[in-house]
């Protein structure tokens, strides 16, 4: 990884874009959905540029560039067809340790910008580190359909109610099963029930969101695209998985990162399963066997546990 992913504060934080053509300009835009202060240094600056400037969104110096204009700036972005400016800026900005990224040339970039998807406050950025750039726009594509609109809502919501699940729930753990009960639940997709599904688990005593023993029965085959969401999300909260020795490296790598991953004992698979949901531990079964199969497993079970069964890419339950 040659780029390291962080975000910024930018409440305090000084931005000088030099140009002021169509790249300053959506430069600029991406800018103006932060809290930076925004100087633009250019002689001419497009129209756009310039609606920003009339609306006191970005301060305006009509003058060439200057090596004293990177005095007290912390990121710089150099967007004009001069190779040579831009070359002299980028040098310039690493001898004062200011950031820089000079557009269209990666060998003058001291950072870059990735793509993103904007559901403020909840924000994912991707990046190829430049050498792919058509592919994530192909993936940025792809999880614009996928992550819903109201996902900032969401964030939002919950972010006002931390501090009252705080009070109401002295562990740390079961806060986190608190939340996790709450994004998991289908009515927090709606932003109309967040309110009434927020109170009625904020008033279930803490007993109720203590760790309890769960089972995902999960058929999976070998292509890790067929995996629904459902079934992910529960990849993903799973503390340990098992496999049946016949599980694809791509399907397996997308349990929880820190979750244990162990084979299925085929001899008894029961026990090994019931010995882990009596430890209170989260299971996730990826097997190829059709769920039928397993259907003696979740009738032995099923009266104590919680059980969730995903076929391939359709939840079933």
């Amino acid at each position: 990884m040659q780029y390291f992913p962080i975000f910024v504060d930018t409440k305090q934080l000084n931005v000088l874009v030099v140009g002021g053509g169509e790249v300053a300009t959506r430069k600029i835009e991406l800018l103006l959905k932060s809290s930076a202060k925004i100087t633009v240094v250019s002689p001419d600056i497009s129209n756009d540029i310039l609606r920003f400037v009339n609306n006191k969104k970005v301060s305006y110096l009509a003058q060439s560039y200057e090596e004293s204009l990177l005095d007290g700036q912390q990121l710089v972005f150099v967007a004009t067809a001069n190779s040579a400016l831009n070359a002299m800026i980028s040098h310039q900005a690493k001898a004062k340790n200011i950031l820089a990224n000079v557009v269209d040339s990666p060998a003058l970039c001291h950072f870059i910008t990735p793509s993103i998807i904007d559901r403020s406050p909840m924000v994912f950025a991707i990046s190829s580190e430049g050498k792919a750039p058509v592919l994530v726009r192909y993936w940025r594509a792809r999880l614009e359909s996928l992550i819903p609109n109201t996902l900032g809502q969401i964030a939002e919501f919950s972010g006002r109610k931390r501090e009252q699940v705080k009070q109401q729930f002295s562990q740390g753990g079961v806060r986190r099963r608190f939340w996790e009960r709450f994004f998991s639940s289908s009515e927090s997709d709606d932003v109309t029930s967040l309110s009434p599904l927020f109170e009625r688990l904020i008033s279930s005593d803490e007993q109720s969101f203590a760790k309890q023993g769960e089972l995902y029965l999960i058929q999976v085959s070998d292509n890790e695209e067929l995996l629904s969401l459902a079934a992910l999300r529960h990849m993903q909260q799973s503390d340990i998985a098992l496999t049946d020795g016949k599980t694809a490296y791509g399907i397996v790598e997308l349990v929880r990162r820190d979750a244990n991953i162990s084979e299925l004992n085929q001899d008894n698979s029961l026990e090994q399963i019931k010995t882990l949901l009596n430890d209170n531990q989260r299971v996730c079964v990826l097997t190829k066997q059709p769920l039928s199969q397993w259907q003696d497993t979740v009738l032995a079970l099923q009266s104590a546990y919680l059980i969730r069964q995903f076929n391939s890419a359709l939840s079933i339950t």
